[in-house]
């Protein structure tokens, strides 16, 4: 089964691609829309063991990433990131600026910082995605997938944790606008990654806030 966490401890800290990727890379020549100065990494905060985890796509660019990569505090950032084990902090105004967006609806951002993650297909920056079979091919995206399918899903299913796909749930390979086992969801969202109003979107607000507060451990 793989390990994520261990997938990537195998990456210097300055560098800009896994060494696992870097053949499909390097076979593509350039031909993709990935900006490959900034770190790469599929997931932020706690992802070990945080109540919630959320499910996107693939990580946006703005040029304070380009900053980050080539900073000894950004790429000391990025490496307890990798651990799974930091919290969901940002030293990117921009990433702040978007987490609190998406993050709202539940609750104070600062506030959830031990307890929300956030995991990504895709480990690379990018200003608009259009890469799809690009993604298909990297190992670090299979990873990501794996790792979710035999290990996220499951406790989301059985209760233990509580994942919501909030982009391309059929990247992940679940259907919009379903809830498997106990909670792991795949809510009908916009492309910007906001749920649609509904009796789902209801239900998991109104679950995400047992988790946040541990109470679903009583249920």
């Amino acid at each position: 089964m793989v390990d994520i966490f261990g997938f990537w401890k195998n990456i210097d800290r300055s560098a800009t691609i896994h060494p696992a990727d870097k053949p499909i890379f390097d076979r593509l020549k350039n031909a993709h829309g990935f900006d490959l100065r900034c770190l790469p990494l599929n997931f932020a905060g706690r992802l070990r063991d945080a109540p919630v985890v959320l499910l996107y796509l693939s990580p946006g660019f703005a040029q304070f990433d380009l900053k980050i990569a080539r900073s000894k505090e950004g790429q000391e950032h990025l490496a307890c990131q990798r651990t799974g084990r930091a919290g969901l902090v940002d030293i990117n105004p921009a990433a702040a600026r978007w987490r609190a967006e998406r993050l709202g609806w539940l609750g104070d951002p600062e506030q959830l910082q031990k307890k929300v993650a956030i995991a990504n297909i895709g480990a690379y920056h990018s200003r608009t995605f259009v890469d799809h079979h690009v993604l298909a091919a990297l190992p670090s995206s299979r990873a990501m997938l794996d790792w979710a399918q035999g290990t996220l899903f499951p406790q989301a299913e059985r209760g233990d944790r509580m994942v919501v796909c909030m982009r391309a749930a059929n990247f992940w390979g679940l259907e919009p606008g379903q809830r498997y086992g106990k909670a792991l969801y795949a809510p009908l969202t916009t492309r910007g990654g906001h749920m649609i109003r509904g009796e789902l979107r209801n239900e998991i607000e109104r679950r995400a806030r047992h988790y946040l507060d541990g109470s679903h451990r009583k249920s």
